[in-house]
């Protein structure tokens, strides 16, 4: 977007500038009074900010200099009674003013003339002035009787002297006197009373006269009356009935016909439904409501504002806000301040990049939903859940923070707007980021003036120290948690944040899973998946292959669930090796545990044999390198789990840049089609077969080897009895009795 571009809150002016298609719709008036009968009152019909002004003004462009076929022509006078609201002098006198000045640039007889001079004099005298009137004292009070004294002397102390005398003693104090006497204040329409005949005769003759006669036709435009209050917006309309009109005039309102119907309505105190109306009515023989602009148009005007822009940012204003030009302008305004400032922020290094598409959408959420805005300023998440929704992910079941049970009420809340479920559902997704990250935009858009740390609930606060990647903040989070007796909420809601339909970035699932760790990870790790029997594409050449059913472990075998097995075997060495770069893998010899914080990582450092063990405690075995394969490329004979293109995101390989193992089931969108997990990198797997003697297939690839080697298709070898930091297993079965005779 061009950086000057900024929309000022003006009318369109020309037909060049008509982005709305309005003129078609100024034509088709404009034709009207040009070839209609009059008197006629035209009532353009909108609330705030859809045109008005606009239409008007291309009305106005449509009649200037020209003729219909039986040469009529419009005489145009504009009057804006919002300009006159705040001037003491009355709205309707001023009304009567510019039509004056309007006949005056008539081709007028010299009587004519001089007879709107006369009529502009009476008109600038002081016609609405307060009179005061007499002193008026209330007899009664002072218990004289029916009686009314005016004082020659009124408001000097010598009248209030001669009323006491006049009293005789009737009254026992002054303040009796004050309290009985008060000034009456007579609100004389002088020479508008005279006056009102005369005008409607004499202005009637005039546009007879020097308009009608001449195939020519008088038309005021009056702009701005529903901005006006109630009592000077009808003396406006009042003027138009009693002095206005007449044959040869056309009148042009702009308001928005619900509130000037509002106005009648308070103004005679009718408790009848329909009084505002049924005067409207009467008053304007056609109105017209302006229609809401189309997405198209919307769409056109928005791509002509703000070229540069994405297509979906164009969307987002399109879509998500009201058929309102001036909202519209102004909202593009806001989005292209506040893209100035990020860009500044960005400049310096103290925000990061800004996704325009979720700038837009959190724009107008701020422009259109201001409770939603204001309830994002607490719960963060909420746009998640929104999106979730809106994205026809509602079938998972919500991620609700303990503590925070009103998150689900505020998605009920809104789920129901339906331009805001639209805009959630185009481009770029919230999911990804963190509350922290939300946070920045939600920042970024809050009004000038008023920046503030974001206001989180300490529920929120610590949901967001738990998937920090801040083993400090998750340890103290989850130490709060257990405090608190919460622990089985907060880890049904961390398991949610894994499901592979929330996208969530991978720093939080990662540490969704070290706080699950902490908390006690309630993921069924020794779930096992039944794989049908058939062909399916082999090898790197895709050659048809067969296999049997067979049944597969969803997950790596775990350092908890290899701890059951040492315990049943006090005898069985623990991995360990004796070399440094071992230390962080190491189990205790002693205690028989493994490494703090790490159950849920795959277990490492075990050779073929401990690998073999283990299968054969559990029921199982290792898988053949074909089983494996199947698993973890489906029948389709593609190149990783989930495709056939790489993606960083999707494993744990040397291109991840993570540099370590992790905890298992993480990597959620990397699942084979079967819904295995962890299939491309995270560690090597042994299988059960050999290259050569004493050499065994391993496959899958690992954090430390790049991705070439996590295809489906790849292997490596490794010598039984070698122990390392990047070689673990998983368990195959045979299948179910059931699914063998199948």
């Amino acid at each position: 977007m061009p950086k000057n571009l900024f929309w000022p809150d003006r009318p369109i002016l020309d037909m060049a500038e008509d982005r709305f298609d309005f003129s078609d719709y100024a034509e088709a008036l404009g034709q009207i009074v040009l070839s209609g009968n009059t008197p006629l009152t035209v009532g353009i019909f909108g609330p705030w900010g859809s045109g008005k002004t606009s239409l008007m003004r291309l009305i106005i462009k449509r009649l200037q200099g020209r003729r219909t076929t039986h040469h009529r022509r419009a005489h145009i006078i504009w009057f804006n009674a919002w300009q006159y609201e705040r001037d003491e002098t009355a709205i309707w006198r001023m009304l009567l003013f510019r039509v004056l000045e309007g006949l005056r640039t008539l081709d007028l007889t010299p009587q004519d003339r001089q007879q709107i001079e006369d009529w502009e004099t009476r008109l600038y005298s002081d016609v609405n002035r307060t009179e005061r009137g007499s002193w008026q004292v209330d007899w009664p009070q002072l218990g004289k009787g029916a009686l009314q004294l005016g004082l020659s002397l009124a408001g000097t102390s010598s009248g209030l002297l001669a009323l006491l005398n006049l009293a005789n003693d009737e009254m026992s104090t002054i303040e009796d006197v004050v309290k009985a006497v008060h000034r009456k204040e007579l609100e004389i329409h002088r020479r508008q009373l005279t006056m009102i005949e005369e005008f409607q005769d004499g202005l009637a003759k005039l546009i007879q006269t020097y308009i009608w006669e001449r195939n020519g036709v008088l038309v005021i435009f009056v702009d701005d009356l529903d901005r006006c209050l109630p009592d000077r917006a009808l003396d406006v309309l009042e003027t138009i009935k009693l002095f206005l009109d007449v044959p040869g005039g056309v009148f042009f309102l702009a308001a928005d016909h619900e509130r000037i119907e509002d106005v009648v309505q308070q103004r005679y105190g009718s408790q009848d439904v329909g009084v505002g109306e049924s005067y409207l009515e009467k008053l304007v023989q056609l109105p017209f409501y302006l229609p809401p602009m189309e997405e198209s148009q919307m769409l056109r005007f928005i791509a002509n504002a703000a070229p540069g822009l994405p297509a979906e940012v164009h969307q987002v204003f399109a879509y998500g806000l009201p058929s309102n030009p001036r909202l519209l302008k102004r909202i593009l305004n806001i989005y292209r301040l506040i893209q100035e400032l990020a860009e500044r922020r960005i400049a310096r290094g103290t925000l990061e990049e800004v996704d325009p598409v979720l700038l837009a959408k959190i724009v107008v959420v701020q422009g259109r939903y201001r409770r939603l805005y204001q309830d994002l300023l607490e719960y963060p998440s909420l746009i998640q859940q929104l999106e979730l929704k809106a994205r026809r992910a509602d079938k998972l079941e919500a991620v609700v923070i303990p503590g925070m049970e009103a998150v689900p009420a505020l998605v009920d809340k809104y789920a129901d707007q339906r331009p805001l479920m639209r805009i959630l559902r185009i481009g770029s997704a919230f999911a990804p980021l963190t509350q922290l990250e939300i946070g920045s935009y939600l920042h970024l858009t809050l009004p000038t003036g008023q920046e503030q740390a974001l206001h989180l609930d300490p529920n929120q606060q610590l949901w967001n120290d738990l998937l920090s990647c801040n083993p400090t903040r998750i340890k103290a989070a989850t130490d709060t948690v257990r405090q608190r007796d919460m622990q089985a909420k907060y880890a049904l809601a961390l398991v949610k944040v894994l499901h592979k339909d929330r996208h969530a970035p991978l720093s939080e699932r990662l540490s969704a899973a070290w706080s699950l760790e902490l908390l006690g990870d309630p993921r069924n790790f020794d779930e096992i998946i039944a794989i049908p029997g058939g062909e399916f594409l082999y090898g790197k050449e895709k050659l048809p292959y067969y296999l049997l059913p067979y049944r597969i472990a969803r997950y790596p075998v775990t350092n908890r669930q290899y701890a059951r097995f040492l315990q049943e075997y006090p005898d069985f060495p623990v991995p360990r090796v004796t070399e440094e770069w071992g230390r962080a893998y190491n189990w205790d010899p002693v205690r028989r545990t493994y490494p703090a914080g790490k159950g849920n990582y795959p277990v490492l450092l075990v050779t073929w044999d401990e690998a073999q063990a283990y299968c054969a405690w559990v029921g199982g075995r290792l898988p053949t390198q074909q089983e494996w394969e199947r698993a973890a490329r489906g029948t389709d004979g593609r190149r990783y789990p989930w495709g056939d293109t790489f993606d960083p995101l999707l494993a744990n390989t040397r291109e991840s840049g993570l540099g370590s193992p992790t905890p298992v089931g993480i990597f959620t969108a990397g699942q084979s089609p079967d819904g295995l997990y962890d299939m491309a990198g995270n560690v090597w797997e042994w299988t059960s077969d050999e290259q050569r003697e004493d050499i065994k297939i391993i496959r899958g690839g690992a954090w430390n080897f790049p991705a070439d080697s996590a295809q489906t298709f790849a292997h490596e070898i490794s010598r039984p009895g070698n122990r390392a930091n990047c070689i673990g297993f998983r368990v195959a079965f045979d299948p179910e009795p059931r699914d063998q005779e199948l």
